[in-house]
């Protein structure tokens, strides 16, 4: 259960099922390669809806390692975060979404079905009304971050090292992602 006011952090079976319902979206490419930049690079879909097609093609258009995000497109606009895009899943889902991308004119990355950029806003809008129609009350587009946040430092992750990758300024931020479900509460109790 999400803590008041946070976004749902879905579990494996939730995130399972969410990919299925994307699976039957109009656009599954898209909106799966924009779920994974969420959850697998734990970036804003404010920056994601930013990303122009520069920020992760090198000039041989490859995909690149690391998205440098530019202080224009960061929370705040104070620092340049960088976003790593190494994860199998993530990397997979970019060049299937590339390969079958329309508006190839539009410099931005993630294009809406009449080839414009998407808004922070609409994009926000978009994953709202995927969440809500797959069935996952409480998740919105923050959700991925949260996800990302909590399974790294479950992984054992060192909290700086997340904080930074967040692109937290304190780790006091980055406390607030963190997740336990039911379950991992009663196995730490049963420790005892």
């Amino acid at each position: 259960m999400a803590k008041e006011g946070q976004a749902l952090a879905l579990n494996d079976t939730q995130i399972d099922q969410f990919l299925s319902y994307l699976e039957g979206t109009r656009y599954p490419e898209r909106d799966k390669a924009i779920f994974a930049l969420t959850i697998r690079a734990g970036m804003r879909i404010g920056s994601i809806a930013q990303l122009d097609l520069t920020d992760v093609l090198d000039t041989s258009t490859k995909l690149k390692e690391v998205i440098v995000l530019k202080r224009s497109i960061v929370k705040g606009g104070k620092k340049t975060v960088a976003a790593y895009i190494s994860h199998p899943q993530l990397r997979s889902a970019l060049e299937a979404y590339l390969a079958v991308r329309k508006g190839k004119s539009c410099k931005s990355l993630f294009v809406t079905q009449q080839r414009t950029p998407f808004s922070p806003n609409s994009l926000s809008q978009l994953m709202l009304k995927h969440y809500n129609a797959a069935g996952l009350e409480g998740a919105s587009s923050h959700s991925g971050r949260r996800i990302f946040c909590s399974s790294l430092l479950k992984k054992g992750v060192d909290i700086v090292a997340v904080s930074k990758v967040m692109g937290h300024s304190s780790i006091v931020t980055t406390q607030r992602y963190v997740h336990h479900d039911e379950r991992e509460l009663s196995n730490v109790v049963s420790m005892l």
